[in-house]
C-alpha cells in the first residue's frame, strides 16, 4: 500500500467528517478505532434501514494500513439497535495518521 500525502490524509479526514454531516452520524476516535453511530427513533424499521445502509459509506472512507475489522451493529445487535434506536459500528486497523487527524477536526 503507498504511503499518503499530508494532504491526501486531511482530504480523507475531511470526506469522513462531511459524511458524518451529511447522514447525521457522530464519531469518535478511540485510539486506533474509528466509531460512528446515530440515533433513530426506538423501533422504527426505516431509521434502523437507513443507518445499516448508510455506515458503511462513512466507515468505508477509512482506508486500512494494516489487519482490522468492521464491527457494531449486527446479529443480535442489529435486534437490540432497532429496539432503542441506536445504531453504533467501529472500525480497527485504519490509516493512523488520518485517525490522528479527524479526532482534531
Amino acid at each position: 500500500m503507498a504511503r499518503l500525502t499530508t494532504d491526501q490524509v486531511k482530504s480523507i479526514a475531511h470526506q469522513i467528517k462531511e459524511a458524518c454531516e451529511k447522514y447525521g452520524w457522530k464519531y469518535d476516535v478511540r485510539g486506533e478505532v474509528l466509531t460512528i453511530h446515530k440515533y433513530f427513533t426506538p423501533g422504527d424499521l426505516d431509521g434502523f434501514r437507513d443507518a445499516d445502509m448508510e455506515y458503511y459509506s462513512i466507515i468505508g472512507l477509512l482506508p486500512r494500513s494494516r489487519a482490522g475489522s468492521d464491527w457494531g451493529t449486527e446479529g443480535v445487535g442489529s435486534f437490540v439497535a432497532h429496539e432503542n434506536g441506536h445504531f453504533v459500528m467501529n472500525r480497527s486497523g485504519g490509516n493512523l495518521n488520518v485517525l490522528k487527524c479527524l479526532a482534531k477536526l
